[in-house]
């Protein structure tokens, strides 16, 4: 008898193995990410002033 995998397995596999969908996944991912870590910088100064 044949194991049955589940649908939300399935849909994984699909888009792991699609190149192009994991490609956007993973760029979608980054973005969402580099939005998050943005809004936790808020008010920092990356470079310090300079004294003259």
């Amino acid at each position: 008898m044949q194991k049955k995998g589940t649908s939300i397995g399935k849909f994984f596999n699909n888009l792991y193995y699609d190149e192009f969908k994991w490609s956007v996944v993973k760029s979608i991912s980054a973005f969402i990410l580099g939005v998050r870590i943005a809004k936790e910088f808020v008010g920092t100064e990356v470079m310090p002033a300079i004294p003259l």
